[in-house]
């Protein structure tokens, strides 16, 4: 709805004294132009001043009992309140005082403005719809298609329609409220009820005009939807393909149609070139819901209405945006993210500062990056935007993204560790990253994204990893045997093939001692992190590259081998024995590879006497 031309030059001031002159006007209220005025200054969100505007309407509608029109006025606060439950409250007082007669009331009770589950919005909906019912009145329900109202029972609080499946349905009120639809008398359904004849005859005659009518009716459709609306009602299905081939030969020189070039896309109507983009930003500016706007402005920019924006679409744009901004970052700070991403690729952003409400782009950064959701937003965000939002944090808080993400980092997803660790470990920033890895590592608190990340790209973190690679290999067994879900079985998932690819395997086992190589063979066949498909087809790769492991899985003793004198053993001693076997594997050599970890951090590896003490305690521990 559009302002009338003679108050699109008004400040609010001069606004308000109209709509109060209006209002004390004797004549009808000039409802249209109060409603437009209301959606113009209310298009930001909620207004104290409009508001109040609101509820002047409201309250001279209800004086002249004009239920319809209280319902229209319901409807718009509804939006601007809708974060707000006591104010359906509001609501059902002032449609209750609105409908005082029997049937007004009947209806009233069954709209369903006194159950929990219905909001001030859907009741408000449901209250008109029930409102317009009465004889003769076209309406339509997606199991009984299209019908005709026969009467409104005030008594048994039904509605009889005569529906083309079924003809004489009652309905309860209720129902009929949460189900129906009504449909206008423009509306294919409705030409068809008064001259199917002449609908069907444009199936050869006009059939460019036939899918016009369509679009008309039910707005932007494909070629499968318009398929599923004509099919069955008009035509018969083996008439289809001859009838579109026609109709879209017409609908591709009619100027006023948008004939897209996939068949998957929606075929729309245009006005004109001009009018259809102006109503496009006006149903842009006329969104209150931040998902809806970012989809729309992101269909606006793949059909190129954003390369040349003018001033006023311009502005458009950057409020609702702005809008989108202060109505998710509570909720929904993800697509808060993506719509101060997407602000600034378009450059509607003003030094620093968002649409109408201002939004600082700094501290909207701020609030996100300090939030308790930033893993949500990280892993929540389209992955081509993910790069760029970390970019940003870098930009405005360099340490304070360092920390956070940091502080995340065992959590994290795959892709996001990925991407965060490169970018964080550019610059001045890698050996406070590789501190914080190999804290990670050194408290075994390393989580199966961190080892994956670690694991595949070895080159890249070996000031991390060190010259001994057996220890995080033996922290990758045991992360695969943590309780997971989500993003974590994911990596879990990535760190599994990644052993399980032979040769990455083969070439890490190549680098350690052959001790290191059957201890890790004896983790990985009792490890309970695997399928026995999986670890059978794990360990016969690795078998196949080094055959002298086979006696470590086998139990027996290589074949090349002098055979050794049988020794005998007590119970006691062979307890003895387990038990010492138990602390080797679960206490000394873990505390062992800790102690190389910390001596490793004291620098200089060739005059570091703690890493080689720690180093010949651990050939000694494997020899055991």
């Amino acid at each position: 709805m559009t302002m009338p031309d003679s108050l699109k030059g008004l400040n609010r001031a001069e606004t308000e004294s109209w709509i109060l002159k209006a209002l004390e006007s004797e004549k009808p209220l000039p409802l249209d132009d109060l409603m437009a005025v209301l959606e113009h200054f209310g298009s930001a969100g909620i207004d104290r001043r409009v508001d109040g505007w609101s509820e002047l309407l409201q309250d001279a509608l209800m004086q002249r009992q004009d239920g319809r029109g209280v319902l229209r006025v319901l409807a718009l606060r509804c939006v601007w309140h809708a974060h707000e439950p006591a104010f359906k409250a509001i609501c059902a007082k002032a449609v209750e005082l609105s409908f005082t007669t029997r049937l007004g009331k009947v209806l009233f009770k069954h709209a369903g403005f006194d159950h929990g589950g219905v909001g001030a919005s859907e009741a408000v909906r449901r209250m008109t719809l029930l409102s317009k019912l009465e004889k003769g009145v076209f309406c339509a329900d997606k199991t009984w298609g299209f019908g005709i109202v026969q009467r409104v029972d005030d008594f048994y609080a039904k509605v009889a329609v005569d529906f083309d499946r079924k003809r004489g349905h009652e309905m309860a009120l209720a129902y009929a409220a949460e189900v129906l639809d009504l449909v206008p008398e423009s509306h294919l359904l409705v030409r068809l009820h008064r001259d199917a004849a002449g609908v069907k005859s444009m199936i050869s005659a006009k059939p460019g005009e036939l899918v016009r009518l369509v679009l008309m009716s039910y707005g932007p459709a494909n070629m499968d939807a318009i398929k599923g609306y004509l099919c069955g009602t008009v035509m018969e299905e083996k008439a289809w393909k001859g009838f579109w081939d026609a109709a879209r030969k017409a609908l591709k020189s009619d100027p006023l149609v948008h004939v897209p070039a996939k068949k998957t896309d929606p075929l729309r109507l245009l006005e004109s070139a001009d009018d259809h983009i102006r109503e496009q930003f006006a149903l842009l500016d006329a969104l209150r819901d931040p998902e809806t706007i970012l989809k729309q402005v992101d269909a606006f920019e793949a059909a190129g209405l954003l390369a040349a924006l003018t001033p006023e679409f311009r502005k458009v744009v950057a409020d609702r945006l702005a809008f989108a901004v202060w109505g998710a970052e509570d909720r929904t700070p993800i697509l808060a993210a993506r719509a101060l991403l997407t602000s600034e690729r378009l450059g509607v952003v003003d030094a620093g500062l968002l649409g109408d409400r201002r939004i600082d782009m700094q501290q909207a950064y701020n609030r996100l990056l300090e939030g308790t959701s930033l893993q949500d937003v990280l892993q929540g965000v389209p992955a081509r935007l993910m790069p760029l939002l970390l970019e940003r944090f870098m930009v405005l808080f360099p340490v304070a993204c360092v920390e956070r993400v940091l502080a995340l980092m065992p959590v994290l997803s795959v892709p996001v560790l990925q991407e965060s660790l490169t970018l964080l470990r550019k610059g001045d920033c890698v050996n406070r990253v590789d501190e914080a890895l190999r804290g990670l590592l050194q408290t075994r608190k390393a989580s199966p994204s961190v080892l994956f990340c670690l694991l595949r790209n070895g080159q890249e973190f070996a000031s991390v990893i060190g010259d001994d690679i057996s220890e995080i290999l033996h922290q990758g067994l045991d992360t695969l045997e943590w309780p997971a879900s989500g993003e974590m079985l994911k990596a879990q998932h990535q760190l599994r093939a990644l052993y399980e690819s032979g040769e990455w395997l083969g070439d890490r086992l190549d680098s350690l001692n052959p001790e290191q190589r059957e201890v890790f063979i004896a983790k990985l066949q009792s490890s309970q992190g695997w399928d026995e498909t999986g670890r059978r087809s794990v360990i016969a790769g690795i078998i196949k590259r080094f055959p002298e492991l086979q006696k470590i899985i086998s139990g027996k003793p290589d074949a090349t081998a002098p055979k050794a004198r049988a020794r005998m053993t007590s119970w006691r001693s062979y307890r003895e024995r387990q038990e010492t076997f138990r602390k080797l594997m679960e206490i000394e050599i873990p505390d062992n590879a800790k102690e190389i970890a910390v001596a490793r951090s004291y620098g200089d590896l060739r005059e570091n006497a703690e890493f080689k003490y720690a180093k010949e305690h651990q050939r000694i521990l494997y020899r055991r």
